[in-house]
């Protein structure tokens, strides 16, 4: 959309200018541990070139992420542009002063609506805005919580997102809690002890997944409708979780039975750490709980705010006039609506009065019009409690310093991975025994297993610590900028349909024979039925920064009634009907005085004595009409 530049603004300021502060900082943070890893390159350099290599991209990769985040933030906080435009239409508007705007709309898909739901909406009393939920786990959150499906769709969005991650995340336990069921009860074999660390890997790896899933799956550049929250991936964690003890069972007693050096490995891997996923499975559980709350409560307070109303205003009359059926609506929409424009901006149609005259014959006919029109939208500040306003600024700070805590756990892996490089180096430079005894071998290889097993361990370990902190900082970003974004309006939204018919007839004044100025008027008289609907709406809307800045689908959130507004403009149409003018007449003192100058003229020649006497001329005037008719009907 155009911007539209008024000396008279909307009143519309930049809701970013807070969240903007705390991305700009958060980034600025994650840039200068960047900067500082780049900079530890120059004192170890001499020492381990491939360590300086690795701290110089590993800090060159969080420059940039800092950096990145850091600009984000300060185009938060940069002018917010609100041009005479915006916001988006209902519908497609048909309004010619707005055709190059109405077609950027159309392309960007940014209209919620068309002119026939409007129209439904009006005369139905609903609102096809509040959809019903998709899926069995949308079914299964918007039963929990009733009041959900009056909200906006992203808000409805985000709770599915927060509320299938969580029973998604139960039902992963729960699936752990069988696989734990199948390993203990011998039902796997001799690989009970293999299958616990390696399935609580597995379900580790995943639940990292859905988080990282849901945490991309709002944002308000991205969703445009309800998406679908299904269960299908429950089932397939339920029959993984009972299936993969099994298998790996089977593998264990597959390769016992090809080996027969169970002793030997069994030496060997006495004394090595396994991993264990259940750290960084608390740590996931309790950042999610977290979230889950901010969220929850935040969501909690909005649906307190949504009132689904939908109630309309309703004119229904008959009326006997003498006008032209094109004048009623050029009046209804050239005059009464253009008065109740907001700040002179021009309304919305969506559905253009075209009106369609269908003529008979002798001056009979019938006419029947509809108009579907929206004033500007007016900006409505939205009412937030303070607890609210806490907690929006809560979830955007926590989720900033996760990012940041993030970016630190990424530095620490450049020197695990500096490590990791080491210990494979000095073991390609110094390779263990393969050959000889069975104690020598166990000997030679037995350290090495230890010290990397060790190795191994610490790095899976920061490196599911860091994404999961990143995962959670990124699902507190995307979903409090939701709460940051929302923008609320207020207009008038009118339907009217006017049907009747008409008839033709003429009025004559001045047709003495002494009269020299005559008025013959052609009078139409027209019975309409007009009906109309209208209603005051609030309508939501979220804003973005950047060049689109308010440019997202804007969704019917309440109709209320306005019997006043109504009847005004009822009164300003019949005010319009009531002076109309049929008989044509002199507008000025110019056509007044010629009109005098030639009955003087008139008067003048009546009274010269060679003519006829009034009284004779009326009898001479009524002979001859009378025999211009009589010739007429003998001629038929």
């Amino acid at each position: 959309m155009a911007f539209d530049f008024g000396s008279s603004g909307l009143g519309i300021k930049n809701p970013f200018k807070q969240e903007g502060v705390i991305r700009a900082i958060g980034g600025f943070i994650t840039a200068a541990i960047g900067l500082y890893s780049i900079f530890k390159t120059t004192s170890i350099i001499e020492q381990d070139l491939t360590q300086a290599w690795i701290y110089a991209i590993v800090g060159l990769l969080l420059l940039v992420a800092g950096l990145r985040r850091a600009g984000k933030g300060l185009f938060f906080l940069f002018k917010f542009f609100v041009g005479r435009s915006v916001p988006s239409s209902l519908a497609y508007n048909f309004t010619q002063s707005e055709a190059d705007n109405a077609k950027l709309e159309a392309k960007s898909r940014s209209l919620a609506y068309k002119g026939a739901d409007l129209e439904s909406m009006l005369m139905g009393r609903k609102n096809v805005t509040f959809t019903e939920p998709k899926g069995w786990m949308g079914r299964l959150v918007h039963s929990i919580f009733p009041k959900l499906i009056f909200l906006p769709y992203q808000f409805r969005n985000i709770l599915q997102e927060i509320v299938s991650v969580l029973v998604t995340t139960i039902v992963a336990f729960v699936a752990f809690g069988l696989t734990y069921f199948v390993s203990s009860s011998g039902l796997a074999g001799e690989a009970g002890h293999i299958i616990i660390p390696a399935f609580s890997l597995l379900l580790l790896i995943y639940l990292v997944g859905a988080w990282r899933s849901s945490a991309n799956a709002v944002r308000i550049d991205r969703v445009k409708t309800l998406q679908t929250a299904g269960a299908a991936s429950l089932a397939k964690v339920i029959a993984f979780s009972i299936l993969f003890p099994v298998i790996i069972g089977f593998l264990y007693q597959f390769i016992n039975g090809k080996t027969n050096g169970q002793a030997t490995a069994a030496r060997l891997f006495e004394n090595v750490e396994m991993f264990s996923a259940w750290p960084s499975l608390l740590l996931l559980l309790g950042l999610g709980a977290l979230t889950s709350v901010l969220v929850l409560y935040m969501i909690t307070v909005r649906t307190k705010s949504a009132k689904p109303v939908t109630d309309v205003s309703e004119f229904r009359e008959n009326l006997q006039e003498s006008v032209h059926p094109n004048e009623i609506f050029i009046n209804i929409e050239n005059i009464v609506l253009a008065n109740r424009r907001y700040k002179e901006i021009p309304n919305r149609t969506y559905r253009a009065f075209d009106p369609t005259l269908k003529e008979e014959s002798q001056g009979k006919g019938s006419f029947s019009g509809e108009l579907l029109v929206e004033t500007q939208p007016e900006f409505k500040p939205a009412q937030v409690d303070g607890a609210f306003k806490s907690a929006r600024y809560a979830s955007t700070v926590v989720g900033q310093v996760l990012l940041v805590v993030a970016s630190l756990l990424f530095f620490g892996l450049a020197d695990q991975i500096g490590t990791a490089i080491e210990f494979v180096k000095d073991l390609m430079a110094n390779p263990p025994r393969t050959r000889g005894s069975e104690n020598a071998v166990i000997a030679s290889l037995q350290p090495i297993i230890e010290n990397g097993s060790a190795i191994a361990f610490t790095f899976l370990s920061t490196l599911f610590m860091w994404q999961i902190v990143l995962t959670i900082g990124r699902m507190l970003e995307n979903f409090s900028n939701v709460f940051w974004a929302e923008l609320q309006f207020d207009s008038l939204l009118m339907y009217m349909k006017t049907d009747g018919t008409f008839t033709e007839s003429k009025i004559s004044t001045g047709m003495s024979i002494h009269d020299s100025t005559r008025s013959e008027n052609v009078v139409v008289k027209s019975s309409i039925t007009p009906w109309v609907v209208s209603s005051r709406i609030t309508s939501s809307t979220f804003a973005t920064a950047g060049s689109q800045n308010i440019e997202m689908p804007r969704y019917v959130m309440s109709m209320h009634k306005n019997d006043s507004e109504l009847s005004s403009i009822v009164d300003e149409i019949k005010g319009f009907l009531r002076d109309r003018e049929n008989i044509a007449g002199f507008t000025n003192t110019v056509d007044l005085q010629h009109a005098e100058n030639i009955l003087k003229v008139n008067e003048a020649s009546r009274h010269n004595p060679s003519q006829l006497g009034h009284t004779q001329e009326e009898q001479a005037a009524g002979f001859l009409r009378n025999e211009q008719q009589q010739e007429g009907e003998k001629t038929d």
